[in-house]
């Protein structure tokens, strides 16, 4: 814009004209920023402005900003969510992770297990998703894909989380009868690991595992061209790895590996910081 222009359109607008050097420096800065933008979702093309912000480290309001005036957005979830409760077969234990779920400092103290139900339109069936998060690190330890769902699809799902990961003191569930049956208590009894549950109809209570599978079933996509069981499954684990290791988690403000990762980490520098206290404060035996 020439000077005489900037002049004249200052005038009509009532403005000084450096007020319009300053709105044509922001639009140039917003057209950088909404591009930085689009090439985050193009990477996580579910993130909403608050992970946007964390991936760019810029203010959150910023990007909602900015989002909003290019219309920049996450894609939308193709699932819808079900729910289903069970009668049970055992009493329900009492609501631990209500009582002590504030209080976990560290993982592996309280997972939290559930399954979801996925519709594959050309195998014509639904398939099952049972999963176990812990409550610490936000981390997926344990999964499991099936065309029932029953106590075998659980089971699978937690011996998967043991065979990587040291047992939990608590396992919490909903009360589904899968969760409640003799063979899934009988287990957790055998292992010492204590059984929590959510109390009737109340998904809620299991919010971790609640929000994880919104975030998943968003991430995993429409499953409408998916033509094999094989597919499915590598579709799954493949959505599994980028929600454990590369999506950013609102409430960790990074990856829930990583999370873990640093919870590691401090605990062997204080081990070895404890280690070197010791040795200087305790004689060397045979001296």
């Amino acid at each position: 814009m020439n000077p005489g222009l900037r002049r004249q359109v200052a005038k009509e607008l009532g403005i000084d004209r450096s007020s319009l050097y300053k709105l044509r420096k922001q639009e140039q800065k917003d057209d950088q920023l909404a591009e930085r933008i689009r090439a985050v979702l193009a990477e996580h093309k579910h993130y909403g402005h608050r992970r946007v912000a964390l991936e760019l480290k810029i203010g959150k309001n910023r990007a909602r900003r900015v989002m909003l005036a290019y219309g920049l957005g996450p894609a939308p979830s193709p699932h819808q969510r079900h729910y289903k409760q069970h009668s049970g077969i055992r009493e329900a234990p009492p609501n631990l992770l209500k009582r002590y779920g504030s209080l976990v400092s560290r993982p592996n103290c309280i997972w939290a297990c559930d399954f979801t139900y996925l519709w594959v339109p050309r195998l014509g069936r639904w398939y099952y998703l049972a999963t176990v998060i812990d409550v610490y690190a936000r981390d997926i330890v344990g999964w499991s894909l099936g065309i029932h769902h029953d106590s075998e699809l659980i089971l699978t799902a937690l011996y998967d989380a043991l065979s990587g990961q040291d047992q939990p003191e608590i396992l919490h569930f909903d009360r589904g009868s899968e969760y409640l049956s003799e063979a899934h208590l009988d287990v957790l009894d055998s292992l010492g690991i204590t059984p929590s549950a959510s109390a009737k109809a109340s998904p809620w209570q299991n919010g971790k595992q609640e929000r994880f599978y919104g975030s998943f079933k968003t991430e995993l996509g429409s499953l409408k061209d998916v033509a094999s069981e094989g597919e499915l499954f590598a579709l799954v684990a493949a959505t599994m790895t980028y929600y454990n290791t590369k999506r950013l988690h609102s409430k960790l403000k990074t990856n829930p590996k990583h999370y873990r990762q640093n919870y590691n980490k401090k605990q062997f520098i204080g081990s070895v910081a404890l280690t070197e206290v010791i040795d200087k404060v305790l004689p060397i035996s045979g001296t």
